[in-house]
């Protein structure tokens, strides 16, 4: 039978701890994937959205276990970078002078 994971007090202790840990003698089946964001957000942007669109980004993130705004950033950064992956096709995104009018 797999050990279950002991309780930590502080972040030292887990550290200690898995310095010598065989961490194949305990059940992973509890464990959550979770996402660390490092990098400072230091812009803010202002975004109107209907208010059922909005629902439906925070029934998601909540769904998600993560704030909304965090949860509308992640989709962002999965968009931008499916752009990439696929960046042989034509983008669906139009460029447009500073003036509004299509760029020739």
């Amino acid at each position: 039978m797999p050990k279950k994971f002991p309780d930590f007090q502080t972040d030292d202790e887990a550290d200690a701890w898995l310095q010598t840990a065989d961490l194949t003698e305990y059940d992973l089946s509890d464990l959550k994937k979770v996402r660390f964001e490092l990098a400072r957000k230091d812009k803010a942007i202002s975004l109107r959205l209907p208010a059922a669109l909005l629902a439906t980004l925070k029934a998601e993130a909540a769904r998600a276990n993560m704030p909304t705004q965090r949860f509308i950033r992640m989709m962002i950064e999965a968009q931008l970078h499916a752009e990439k992956v696929t960046s042989g096709r034509k983008s669906s995104v139009r460029e447009t002078t500073p003036a509004g009018k299509d760029a020739a």
